[in-house]
């Protein structure tokens, strides 16, 4: 095996074992609180609170909630987008020993009436904007409670059926709590904190039940990979969602922990760059942790603009799907630092792997796995031969992070958990480095003429014309190979192509048998909040077709 040049600054920087104290999550709050009580906590729009002032308003919507019944053990669905309502309610939920049902606010319909009923939720808190969601499926569901922040005052113009709950507002709740007194409820390492709902990008979202223990591994693995910041007040900007199991642990619970000021933005449209550079001037954040798209939507602003807002970002790092290796370049130049590509799954309440910070890795690699993980690349077939190196198979992960399976779901369960290893369905390889690179999600393999072909590959051909914007390649039913190869562009503005433009540059770029057999072009790629691309939606759309 050959020098490992990257792993020189691995081993002196991350220890392979760390402490995990068996402690409930709601003490990263109190401890914080007690020990910096005047540090600001977060930042939203014109309101900013203390760390004294943000656990008095958790401890008095938690009373809140006790007197209105809700004990330990009980599920309450959060429809929330990043904002001061989803940390109160998220930490007094964990005091009262309760059960957060995190689910996308996109999430509707059938797939929200299944969320809610998966977990059993009897109340939900979420927002006015979402409240009409809840109400039009609420008759399916066991949700008895409907606590919403009012925004814009929607919830007068909800058409209320016979037995729908009259919704609470949030502030008139937290203003009916008898004081702002710790709740008095004892609450175990070993509970449920959470049921992380999955994207549903493969499938119907599902819940992955994560402990205190298993979100606290997390928070502190990334924490030690990281290294200890004595940044003291420092912003953190917190742009990926809080739904999103990267955006709970790497923004809202590492910021917690550590004391820093969160800056909530509750949704960033990448086509106004422009207003979250402004953000970014006003609060100089230190850690910066987003999406691929959005890095490539602010690293295409000119470097006038753009390198003096990120000089104050110690640690830029991204998650959620590839990143580009042009963006990975720009950075670097623009800074002379690196972005930290992390690889996670809600399954793993969080990272598994990360590159070595400050130093970086292999371009296109996820890293290396973070403390106390163990990770093996196994054969597709069987799942049980572990693969040579450089063999592509599914990567399967052990650690302390890893759910304790899927909520009221045993099948499902021991199909992802074997042997205490986790089963991620994502297809890697490792180097001879002990790196590890993601090839695609095993659900999006092609079986082509008895070729296995990886759309990513494609898709990172595609990507290096320089007409095209986005991709995505997914495989479509065939009735002489099996399946076969179709390929997603969305172009840039003002620019035009056409199918016969971009088969040609195929066949002179790749493999006769993993040429698309046709070309399908459309604005924009669907993608969810985490970046991922949307191919459930784009094989909906391709069958409509």
């Amino acid at each position: 095996m050959k020098e490992k040049p990257w792993l020189k600054h691995y081993e002196g920087h991350v220890p392979h074992s760390i402490h995990y104290p068996a402690i409930p999550l709601q003490r990263f709050l109190t401890d914080t609180a007690t020990q910096n009580p005047d540090y600001i906590a977060l930042s939203f729009n014109e309101t900013h609170l203390t760390y004294r002032e943000l656990n008095e308003r958790v401890n008095r919507f938690a009373q809140a909630l006790q007197q209105g019944g809700v004990k330990k053990g009980d599920r309450i669905a959060f429809l929330l987008v990043n904002s001061p309502t989803y940390v109160i309610a998220f930490f007094a939920v964990m005091k009262l020993g309760a059960i957060v049902a995190n689910i996308s606010v996109g999430i509707q319909g059938e797939e929200l009436a299944h969320c809610l009923n998966g977990s059993g939720a009897g109340m939900v808190i979420t927002l006015d904007l979402f409240a009409q969601n809840i109400y039009q499926v609420i008759k399916k569901t066991a949700v008895k409670t409907v606590i919403l922040h009012s925004i814009f005052g929607l919830e007068k113009k909800i058409p209320l059926n016979a037995g729908d709950p009259q919704p609470r507002i949030f502030q008139e709740v937290t203003a009916s709590a008898p004081n702002a007194e710790e709740p008095a409820v004892k609450v175990s390492t070993e509970e449920v904190a959470v049921l992380q709902f999955t994207s549903g990008s493969t499938g119907i979202p599902k819940a992955a039940t994560l402990t205190h223990a298993n979100i606290i591994a997390s928070v502190l693995q990334s924490d030690a990979w990281m290294g200890e910041q004595k940044a003291g007040n420092a912003a953190v900007l917190c742009v990926i969602p809080f739904f999103h199991v990267f955006g709970l642990s790497a923004c809202l619970l590492v910021s917690v922990l550590k004391g820093y000021r969160m800056v909530l933005l509750p949704k960033i449209d990448p086509t106004d760059i422009l207003s979250l550079m402004k953000i970014n001037e006003t609060y100089r954040p230190i850690s910066f942790p987003v999406v691929p798209s959005l890095w490539a939507a602010i690293l295409s602003l000119p470097a006038e603009v753009v390198k003096p807002q990120l000089s104050s970002v110690q640690v830029a790092t991204s998650g959620g799907a590839p990143l580009p290796g042009w963006v990975h370049q720009r950075y670097e130049e623009l800074t002379g630092r690196k972005i930290i590509e992390a690889y996670g799954l809600s399954e793993a309440s969080g990272a598994t792997h990360f590159l070595p910070s400050p130093h970086g890795g292999p371009r296109g690699s996820i890293g290396l796995p973070t403390p106390d993980t163990a990770a093996r690349i196994m054969d597709i077939e069987t799942g049980r031969k572990e693969c040579a190196v450089g063999e592509i198979g599914e990567l399967v992960v052990k650690g302390p992070q890893i759910m304790q399976g899927y909520w009221n779901n045993p099948e499902l369960t021991s199909s992802a958990l074997q042997n205490g290893w986790l089963y991620t369905k994502d297809l890697a390889r490792m180097d001879e480095e002990g790196f590890f690179y993601l090839v695609d999600r095993k659900d999006d393999l092609i079986l082509s003429s008895g070729f296995n072909i990886y759309p990513s590959q494609i898709e990172a051909v595609l990507e290096k014309h320089p007409k095209v914007k986005d991709v995505a390649v997914i495989g479509i039913p065939d009735r002489i190979k099996g399946q076969a190869v179709l390929a997603v562009l969305a172009l840039k503005e003002g620019l035009e192509g056409s199918r016969e433009e971009f088969l040609k540059y195929c066949r002179e770029n790749m493999p006769d048998y993993r040429v698309p057999k046709t070309i399908l072009f459309r604005q924009e790629i669907p993608r969810d909040p985490a970046g991922k691309i949307q191919k459930k939606v784009l094989r909906q759309e391709v069958r409509g077709d």
